[in-house]
């Protein structure tokens, strides 16, 4: 991970995708939802860092340009590296970990086109909750943008997801978290 060239949005996805429970959140709107995970983590990002709320227009164009990325090059290295585990594992190990550091440096290529396209100035004094506020609106933007009616297994995943942006700093509990997503206390 060294070759990557730093930046804060990269720092925080790696924080947070190591996070409890977010790499299973993150996957899981994966499969279920096809959402792209550096979208997901780009919403929590620029909410977390005291960022403007997305509008609709304004993350269209951006999947406008990141689709095509995760199209035609990180969905393929994805597909291969899946592929190689039904080889031998003394076949396809090195293949499998190549593959994946390219996966990954494919990723962090398209962090940084994302913020290439939109990285407006943080409030470093907006306060927490409206900074919790703002990452759900990116994340409902998105939603929207894709058509998804969020259901409870997308509200528990999205607040997996915000646990680890929101949570490890104490800021936020999970509970306000799960209440800021709709989830009710028993879910």
């Amino acid at each position: 991970m060294s070759d990557f060239l730093p930046h804060p949005f990269w720092n925080f996805s790696l924080e947070i995708y190591s996070a409890e429970g977010v790499s299973g959140a993150c996957l899981d709107l994966q499969e279920r939802r096809g959402c792209d995970v550096n979208i997901l983590l780009f919403c929590c990002w620029l909410g977390a860092s005291g960022r403007p709320t997305l509008t609709a227009d304004r993350l269209r164009s951006i999947l406008a340009e990141s689709d095509p990325w995760q199209a035609e090059v990180v969905r393929p290295l994805r597909e291969v590296r899946r592929r190689l585990k039904d080889l031998p594992q003394e076949v396809a190990d090195a293949t499998r970990r190549r593959v994946a550091d390219a996966e990954l440096a494919a990723e962090h290529a398209e962090q940084l086109k994302l913020v290439d396209l939109y990285a407006p100035l943080a409030d470093r004094d907006r306060p927490v909750e409206k900074r919790l506020r703002a990452a759900i609106g990116n994340l409902a933007v998105y939603a929207l943008c894709l058509g998804v009616v969020p259901d409870d297994a997308d509200r528990r995943a999205v607040s997996a997801l915000l646990r680890g942006a929101f949570g490890a700093v104490g800021a936020v509990s999970a509970g306000e978290i799960a209440e800021a997503v709709g989830l009710s206390p028993s879910v």
